[in-house]
């Protein structure tokens, strides 16, 4: 069984090993239940969020890792995951922050930041969106799959970084190595993805930039050759879709205005 599959544990978050990230350290009061392995607090935190009835699913390289096999059985595939990061939702807010006990107050609206200081890893929880070089909107969708964001806004949420690194690039590659495109949310959906594009240059413009970088990279590492092809497929799905008079608007400005934006990280 894949490491952080097995081991579900009731969450505790009373220990002095939780710091927030504002401003101003705050240190929590006594607990006990911080698991070292990250897969598995990832699965801890998980249950205990579904046990109080809070809607709260894993994003970033950990939640791919969950969601792909390839992550875990192909060492080219295979890298360390240092930190969680969680989707949640603002109508959830209170208890959200119960949960953790603690929030960032200067990004309390649209992220909540904590500090494990034990392990030395950040959680990160993005609150409706993901509002970074692009927004990635997961209101609707939060609840498609049982413990991560579904398999399209996993992918939207690598492919919108418009400095993509090897790391990312990687976590990409994995999700076409085990998924194909389909029309479903079990696949990486590329008519919801080719939907969004098409109402958004700049969105567009930034998935192809990294889409054609990944599938370089594919290619120059020797994955198999149907990764690079599902690429391919996605891109032309995102061509074909008719575009928007917004879209076509943008488009006629170009690359003269920056379609993006570089936040700084958070910690």
């Amino acid at each position: 069984m894949r490491k952080g599959a097995a081991a579900f544990f009731p969450l505790h978050l009373h220990t002095k090993s939780w710091v927030s990230t504002s401003r101003k350290q705050y240190r929590m009061s006594d607990t006990v239940g911080i698991i070292a392995d990250i897969a598995q607090e990832a699965n801890r935190i998980i249950d205990a969020a579904n046990a109080e009835g809070i809607p709260l699913r894993l994003l970033g390289g950990l939640a791919i890792y969950f969601q792909c096999p390839g992550a875990a059985s192909v060492e080219r595939l295979q890298r360390k995951y240092n930190d969680l990061d969680f989707a949640a939702l603002s109508k959830w807010g209170t208890k959200t922050r119960a949960l953790f006990k603690t929030f960032n107050a200067l990004h309390g609206h649209q992220r909540l930041l904590f500090w494990d200081e034990q392990h030395e890893r950040q959680i990160d929880i993005f609150i409706d969106r993901m509002q970074m070089c692009h927004i990635i909107d997961f209101r609707s969708r939060l609840q498609l799959d049982q413990r991560t964001l579904s398999l399209p806004d996993l992918l939207l949420t690598k492919l919108q970084i418009i400095e993509i690194n090897e790391k990312d690039i990687i976590d990409v590659i994995a999700l076409f190595y085990d998924h194909d495109i389909t029309s479903n949310e079990q696949g990486k959906h590329a008519d919801y993805i080719a939907g969004l594009t098409a109402n958004d240059w700049g969105l567009q413009k930034t998935l192809e930039i990294n889409l054609k970088k990944t599938q370089a990279f594919a290619k120059e590492h020797d994955f198999p050759t149907y990764v690079p092809e599902r690429i391919e497929a996605l891109l032309a799905v995102m061509e074909a879709r008719p575009k928007s008079l917004a879209w076509k608007a943008r488009a006629i400005v170009g690359e003269r205005v920056r379609w993006y934006e570089l936040p700084e990280e958070a910690r």
